[in-house]
């Protein structure tokens, strides 16, 4: 029998379970995606550099409020302590001289909404790799979140775990046709049924009429009104190895 024309996609599988959240991202929201039991959400880590640090005790320089002055505060860090490394900034300095000077930062601790950035004078740390500037690694992040979103937005599910939502269990359905030559599809209730807490896998939802049908192998069918969904499994997150290792379970 040929029911292509009737399969739906396995969106339909996932909607039968109202616990199940959808796959995106965004800088500030976590990506909710796992089991209708469990809800897991990733966070995406900031790119940076590593680096070592040169002395014992470096000044770090805490921006102020105003967003144009700077507070020395003494650190703990030690000769040979890694550190990471976020953006670089080019400021100007006056001496106690009156002369001004050029210096470059690096933020090594990034500001939100109660906490103000942290920097320290580029000359303190050794970095492994070339600073980007603050506005080549806003764009980075940028591309980053969006090169995040739109993988999981391709997520696509490879099977669904169901089981019976009734303790009486859940009826076996056959799909058949009239004659060969018939188009239309007809799904029949029979006497045999599957045992409460059984679990199934099924790849495939075929839709009839107002019903949907659950496939479960061996040319036998549930009706998805008696079954609910356990988990979902999904295909593997296509990113390359440097944004997977930016992801972070929450």
């Amino acid at each position: 029998m040929k029911t292509k024309n009737l399969f739906t996609s396995l969106a339909a599988a996932v909607m039968l379970s109202a616990g199940l959240a959808g796959a995106g991202v965004s800088a500030a929201e976590p990506v909710h995606a796992a089991t209708t039991q469990t809800q897991k959400g990733i966070g995406l880590q900031f790119r940076s550099v590593s680096a070592t640090v040169n002395s014992d005790k470096p000044v770090l320089l805490t921006l102020k409020s105003d967003n144009q002055s700077f507070e020395k505060t003494d650190s703990t860090y030690t000769k040979g302590q890694a550190v990471n490394v976020y953006y670089s900034v080019d400021v100007t300095v006056t001496s106690p001289s009156g002369q001004k000077q050029s210096i470059t930062l690096y933020c090594i601790k990034i500001g939100s909404q109660t906490e103000a950035p942290v920097f320290i004078p580029s000359t303190e740390v050794t970095t492994s790799a070339k600073i980007p500037t603050r506005e080549d690694w806003m764009k980075q992040r940028e591309n980053d979140v969006k090169a995040v979103q739109d993988a999981f937005n391709k997520v696509t599910t490879k099977y669904i775990v169901i089981t019976p939502k009734s303790k009486k269990g859940a009826k076996i359905y056959y799909a058949y046709k009239k004659s060969a030559k018939a188009k239309k599809v007809y799904f029949k209730a029979t006497k045999k049924k599957i045992k409460y807490g059984k679990k199934y896998k099924s790849s495939m939802i075929v839709k009839n009429g107002k019903s949907r049908y659950a496939y479960i192998g061996k040319k036998r069918y549930l009706k998805t009104s008696t079954i609910k969904v356990v988990s979902v499994k999904y295909a593997p997150v296509q990113l390359s190895d440097d944004l997977k290792n930016l992801i972070v379970q929450n």
